[in-house]
């Protein structure tokens, strides 16, 4: 029996309770439906408290969609959390900032999530909005808008891992 090849991805946000567990759920569910087993997916924010949940719109929204991110607890991100990973992608530019802070080595393996696979000259026309502080539209906006960039991007995680 051949071992798998796996693929562990890190999506990032700015206090990892609404878009990047979002995206969590979101990617799990996508997975799931075409049984890949291959990518490994967790979470983590550039300015966490650590162990806050989701907040409760992100859940409810999720929810909406069959999705439960009820028992996420957030993570600061940290050197080494990225650097376990082999793909990071984030929500923002100023994500890329900060993981390039951490280690300038990182820098090579995070992408903005709508931008994904390419690197883009002008980075701010990629981000994925924050709902936080917003209502229940601006949730179910952010999680199209999620949902339609990993749809998006499914080829393309799966191409690295054919590679590995």
């Amino acid at each position: 029996m051949q071992p798998v090849n796996k693929l562990k991805l890190l999506l990032i946000c700015t206090g990892n309770t609404c878009r990047s567990p979002m995206a969590v759920g979101i990617l799990h569910k996508l997975l799931e439906e075409r049984e890949i087993s291959q990518i490994e997916v967790e979470s983590a924010g550039i300015a966490s408290y650590p162990g806050s949940p989701a907040s409760i719109l992100a859940v409810d929204t999720c929810r909406n969609f069959g999705i439960d991110i009820s028992q996420h607890s957030s993570r600061q991100l940290t050197k080494e959390m990225a650097s376990a990973a082999e793909l990071i992608l984030v929500m923002a530019p100023e994500h890329l900032d900060y993981i390039s802070s951490l280690d300038q080595s990182l820098s090579g393996k995070a992408f903005l999530l709508k931008a994904f696979p390419r690197e883009v000259e002008n980075p701010s026309n990629y981000s994925v909005r924050d709902p936080i502080g917003g209502d229940s539209q601006a949730y179910l906006r952010c999680f199209f808008e999620l949902d339609e960039n990993l749809r998006r991007v499914i080829p393309s995680l799966l191409s690295r891992v054919e590679k590995k």
